[in-house]
């Protein structure tokens, strides 16, 4: 009887998809009761209830909000409005008051769904259940530095790494700029905290010869094997990361200027578009597959349906076994980028313009503590073929 009252009392509007899955945030709408009439106070949108109530902000001044409820069913949401009225009116409820972390993390995860990649969301949800886990329903204004440092610390002695335990707090960090941007707290307790020293797992790198042993290797044995091949050359000559190269188009590529705009979807990292001067590498490989064309808009086109681009499953699998028979073990298509920023740092080419060709946005900071050593390793390697009479 629970859930037949449930489901007329959203009027068949309670469920919703709140997920990142391409599809608009669904909209407040209004609950109704087993009659069909609007349940005075009470919202929903997706699959979360909210109470709208004017709450005092802290400063004396009353403001409209809904408030993100624990209330799975519309007879919980009912009770859970009236408890919030009845706090209100003995002891003067503060929108603060009526903000548990678990109800305004779903709150925030819904407001980004469609703001993020699916994969950034998928991370952010991820951490998110951890600090819901520490932190329950401690409300959001109660949350402090020495908490969040508490639990770093728990994280650290649990076998995270810096980067991980950083990655986190920013996550968190991002939610209570949430927070402070609707009134729910003044400062934010993450100001002034120090993020963790890390050193860079160091990722081998692989040589040329081994890299074109995976692409015979696709070439004579894989399904996909020319797409894998070209898919490989192209992010080794170009620095681009495995998602951005499979939604490149053929309108992406400027011949005349000799430029590859990538992300130019707005699907990046850092949501922004950036260009890739053509090296001698990249644009010979660019040149063999426009001579290979098949009409497709994308550079690496499904072979079910050319209007999109490859499946980035269908790849992985190709190259799993094309690694296995060239016999290069643990090589990844993270590697590709790898390798073309090591030897654009044995190059000699500044941080600064490597950082732009493939998508850092400090300026090449990050190149510099990474990949630093390369410069000076390749110059004593230099130094000792240096013949003076």
């Amino acid at each position: 009887m629970k859930n037949k009252t449930t489901k007329q009392g959203c009027a068949g509007n309670c469920a919703g998809k709140s997920s990142n899955d391409g599809l608009k945030t669904p909209k407040f709408q209004r609950v109704k009761d087993s009659k069909g009439k609007p349940i005075r106070g009470v919202w929903i949108r997706g699959k979360q209830f909210y109470a709208r109530l004017f709450i005092d902000n802290g400063s004396g001044q009353k403001i409209d909000r809904r408030v993100p409820l624990e209330a799975k069913t519309v007879q919980d949401a009912r009770r859970e409005l009236e408890q919030l009225k009845f706090l209100d009116k003995t002891s003067n409820l503060s929108i603060r008051q009526s903000q548990p972390f678990n109800s305004f993390r779903d709150h925030y995860l819904d407001s980004i769904a469609n703001m993020k990649r699916k994969r950034t969301y998928d991370s952010e949800n991820q951490h998110l259940k951890q600090w819901s886990a520490f932190f329950g329903n401690l409300p959001i204004h109660q949350i402090s530095r020495e908490k969040i440092i508490k639990y770093r610390i728990l994280k650290i002695k649990g076998g995270w790494t810096g980067r991980t335990a950083n990655l986190s707090i920013t996550i968190l960090n991002n939610l209570l700029n949430h927070a402070k941007d609707n009134g729910l707290i003044d400062t934010l307790p993450t100001t002034g905290l120090k993020p963790i020293r890390w050193k860079p797992k160091k990722r081998p790198l692989f040589a040329p010869e081994q890299i074109e042993a995976i692409c015979r290797a696709a070439l004579q044995n894989c399904k996909h094997g020319q797409l894998l091949a070209d898919y490989v050359r192209l992010m080794k000559t170009c620095g681009s990361r495995a998602s951005e190269t499979l939604r490149l188009k053929w309108s992406d590529l400027d011949w005349d200027r000799k430029q590859l705009i990538i992300g130019s979807d707005g699907l990046t990292k850092n949501h922004e578009s950036r260009v890739v001067d053509f090296n001698p590498a990249l644009e010979s490989h660019l040149l063999d597959m426009n001579n290979r064309r098949n009409g497709s808009a994308y550079l690496f086109p499904s072979p079910k349906s050319p209007t999109t681009e490859m499946p980035a499953k269908t790849l992985k699998g190709a190259l799993y076994k094309a690694r296995d028979i060239a016999g290069v073990e643990g090589f990844g298509f993270h590697d590709c980028r790898h390798y073309f920023i090591s030897h654009a740092v044995m190059s000699g080419i500044d941080y600064m313009t490597i950082a732009r060709w493939v998508g850092h946005k400090d300026g090449g900071v990050l190149i510099g503590r990474v990949y630093g050593h390369l410069n000076d390793e390749h110059a004593k390697r230099q130094a000792k073929r240096l013949r003076l009479a």
